[in-house]
């Protein structure tokens, strides 16, 4: 006698970010001297600030001097 299958699993969710905000959907810290450039690398020409994003963990932890 043949066994059942099992029932398929549903696919899980995609993961999220921080507080439901996608990984990219975060707020970038720039310097004086650049306005431009985030403090982790990302071009920030022409983007709007204050969007309500979390801090970028990369800017943050360069801005507390753990990376440089």
């Amino acid at each position: 006698m043949a066994r059942p299958k099992a029932p398929r699993r549903p696919e899980p969710a995609p993961t999220r970010g921080d507080r439901g905000h996608r990984f990219e959907e975060c707020e970038h810290l720039v310097s004086d001297e650049d306005p431009d450039t985030a403090l982790c690398g990302v071009d920030q020409t022409d983007v709007p600030w204050n969007q309500g994003f979390p801090v970028c963990q990369a800017c943050l932890a360069v801005a507390q001097g753990r990376m440089s």
